[in-house]
């Protein structure tokens, strides 16, 4: 629910933080952001890469949102597709 208050820029930084996330960062390592004109903030941290019997890599996560002190968390999968980018599967 904490998750529905993001602005548009705090849903910008959050992506970027996950894309940075997926693509680079070794599982168990958190990619931050934070919005200052907002405060808000949040982390996205890869827990797991595999490849899927039909040739696609993936990697679970785990995301957190912090707004006025309240925290939310969320995990889910994201697999690399075709072209490079990354979709979130769950």
């Amino acid at each position: 629910m904490v998750g529905n208050l993001l602005d548009d820029r705090d849903k910008r930084l959050q992506a970027e933080a996950a894309h940075r996330a997926l693509e680079t960062a070794p599982s168990g390592q958190s990619v931050g952001w934070k919005n200052p004109d907002s405060g808000h903030s949040g982390t996205v941290t890869p827990t797991k890469t595999y490849q899927t019997a039909g040739g696609a890599y993936c990697r679970d996560y785990q995301a957190t949102v912090d707004i006025e002190g309240k925290q939310e968390k969320a995990t889910g999968k994201a697999c690399r597709q075709a072209d490079g980018m990354w979709k979130i599967a769950s």
